[in-house]
């Protein structure tokens, strides 16, 4: 990472205040890049995990496509300068006037449902698309770090209603071409995944004009002291044999195709704010309150989720042991507790890490609340 004084961008920027490091995107993605070590793959940047102008830019120039799940982002998308070509849709419920501009723009699209592909193939003919595929639930992440698993989903198209989506593909002279898959996000587990790969291949193989398998993401990273980092080069040589394969049986290259955000992003920006007031809660514990919260990150409340916090500037200080609330009415809206960090006091200022994904991009502004800024170095 580039050096960056965090004191003098809260000067001029205030607080709180995303801060993004474009270095480190780019090199996530030559780190993910050489992990996928597959000549016929593509790596499609999840836009949901952060769509700042900025970063977008920064993924055209790695070329990199994009994956999107509302018209919004399709909008955000285009506006960045992305062709049609490299940008890949996968949603729920998709609307009939979504779909027709989805059809009408020539987008890869992956459908949800059999009624989804009803629609398609009622508005559509000679046509291709791609079909996600329902996980099964012996698939799944037992991780705590894991968020928006699979235990109580419906997403996908079960293996029962392949015949009946093809049969329908096949009336209106369209092409099933693709699989797409997703079971949970932030796993660090192996396991999952070396069931999820076969699976997905497994049902890929039922579809005669197969193109591509798309494995989504889910990869997750270390947020938390002792968390062991994800194996990626591992998981994503899993894919490749079993793609591989595949385009062993068709007799003809099948695309392997990846989605990561977080992997990319994550590690990437921290949260500068600053602190607005300590109590004392008894001879040994203390609580900080900071100028950001539930409403400029949202994930610790919403997943009990861990980021490391770290002061600016205050070094040499005794330790002290912190508990870190954020500044809403919410009672459990705290970013950290029991931290360990250097004396702090009022007006200094705190770094909160690894939030490059699924951080201002959740922000809400409740309660009555700026959005965040955000600044991209």
């Amino acid at each position: 990472m580039v050096h960056i004084d965090y004191s003098q961008l809260a000067e001029k920027y205030g607080t709180p205040l995303y801060v993004y490091d474009s270095k480190q995107i780019e090199d996530n993605i030559r780190r993910i890049a050489r992990s996928l070590n597959y000549r016929h793959s593509t790596m499609y940047f999840a836009v949901m995990c952060n769509n700042h102008k900025n970063i977008l830019s920064v993924i055209r120039r790695n070329g990199l496509g994009v994956q999107i799940n509302s018209v919004h982002e399709l909008q955000l998308v285009k506006k960045a300068g992305f062709k049609n070509s490299a940008i890949s849709f996968t949603s729920t419920g998709i609307s009939t006037d979504l779909m027709k501009t989805l059809i009408r723009e020539g987008i890869r699209i992956n459908l949800d449902s059999v009624e989804e592909v009803d629609k398609f193939c009622t508005l559509a003919q000679n046509r291709k698309f791609g079909v996600r595929i329902r996980i099964p639930k012996s698939i799944s992440a037992r991780s705590l770090q894991a968020t928006n698993t699979n235990r109580h989903s419906h997403i996908g198209i079960e293996e029962k209603d392949f015949k009946s989506v093809l049969k329908m593909a096949d009336a209106a002279r369209n092409s099933i071409t693709g699989v797409h898959g997703y079971f949970a996000s932030n796993v660090l587990e192996m396991t999952p995944f070396q069931h999820y790969a076969p699976y997905m291949c497994t049902m890929a193989s039922s579809f005669p004009d197969l193109e591509y398998v798309n494995f989504g993401s889910g990869f997750g990273i270390p947020y938390a002291p002792g968390q062991k980092a994800f194996d990626i080069k591992k998981i994503l040589a899993l894919f490749a044999l079993h793609v591989k394969a595949l385009s062993h049986k068709y007799d003809r290259p099948i695309e392997l195709i990846i989605e990561p955000g977080r992997t990319i992003l994550a590690d990437a920006g921290s949260l500068l704010v600053q602190i607005t007031n300590i109590k004392h809660l008894n001879s040994n514990k203390y609580e900080i309150a900071i100028d950001a919260g539930y409403a400029e990150l949202a994930r610790p409340l919403l997943y009990g989720s861990y980021h490391a916090i770290t002061t600016v500037n205050t070094t040499h200080r005794q330790p002290v042991n912190y508990d870190i609330r954020g500044n809403t009415v919410l009672q459990n809206d705290f970013l950290g507790k029991n931290r360990m960090l250097e004396k702090v006091r009022e007006g200094d200022y705190l770094l909160i890490r690894k939030v490059g994904a699924y951080g201002a991009v959740m922000a809400s502004g409740f309660p009555g609340k700026e959005i965040p800024k955000q600044l991209f170095l």
